[in-house]
């Protein structure tokens, strides 16, 4: 077993030759390549010194940043169902959303960071996300359930009946963030309290800045064209005897578990090889 890196692929007269480290070589009638997702383009530079057409890698699967947003000091609270759309683009997903010391995470996060990994990327990870944290898309339906609470509700302090599935701390932080005293009590709150409770509930809006820092992104994004890979047996379509498995291709998915299942897969199928 040589546990270096591999720095150059040439196929000729039928043989493979791999150079580790620029110094130990080995020669090999057919290669699996498993070398997993690279970062950076000049990862995969043997593979088009071969004939592949590889798609740029991008980060896919991150969390978001906000450095300069105080939600950060509600980390650990997750709110079940939210919708999160980045503005300025059609990037929109529902699901758990959960707030961290970092900035945003869970399912609705990373939903949106795998589908618009590329999209991201071109923005340098600086954009403003817009979070729908009662999951109702729809003005009348949040002013009318707002309204019943109003009526069912007068003599209490808001602070103290909070709305729908919303946590106690994120209602209390969403009160304080649209300047409304958290003393005052359901029948003492204007229309103009109304309309902010309302719009605060359906578009929260956060900067972001930035991506998973604490770790390496969970995926990465790009890899071996999948047009030039027989699935039937994961060989290249352009070099005979050349074999992919796992994040080495473009594939990428929303779960990890998804990515896991696609690299044991296509490991699967390349092993059975003749």
């Amino acid at each position: 077993k040589i546990k270096q890196k591999l720095t150059q692929l040439s196929h000729k007269n039928g043989k493979f030759n791999l150079i580790f480290n620029a110094e130990n070589e080995v020669v090999a009638d057919k290669v699996i390549l498993t070398i997993g997702g690279q970062p950076k383009t000049n990862g995969l530079a043997f593979l088009n010194e071969v004939g592949h057409n590889c798609i740029t890698p991008v980060p896919s699967l991150f969390t978001f940043n906000m450095p300069n947003e105080n939600i950060t000091k509600l980390m650990g609270i997750v709110v079940e169902k939210t919708i999160v759309k980045i503005q300025s683009t059609k990037l929109i997903e529902d699901g758990p959303l959960l707030v961290t010391h970092w900035g945003m995470s869970g399912p609705a996060i990373l939903k949106l960071s795998a589908w618009g990994a590329r999209v991201l990327e071109e923005k340098a990870y600086s954009f403003k996300v817009q979070v729908n944290w009662v999951n109702e898309t729809n003005y009348a339906t949040v002013e009318f359930h707002i309204l019943k609470e109003i009526e069912k509700h007068q003599s209490k302090k808001i602070c103290n009946q909070k709305i729908a599935h919303i946590p106690t701390r994120l209602w209390d932080f969403l009160l304080h963030k649209i300047e409304i005293d958290t003393n005052k009590r359901w029948g003492e709150l204007s229309k103009k309290d109304t309309n902010k409770i309302i719009n605060i509930l359906l578009n929260d809006t956060y900067k972001v800045e930035g991506k998973t820092t604490f770790k390496e992104e969970f995926v990465t994004a790009g890899g071996v064209d999948l047009n030039e890979v027989n699935f039937n047996s994961m060989q290249s379509k352009i070099v005979d005897g050349l074999y992919f498995a796992g994040e080495v291709l473009n594939i990428d998915g929303i779960t990890g578990g998804f990515n896991f299942q696609a690299a044991w897969s296509t490991a699967f199928v390349a092993s059975k090889l003749k």
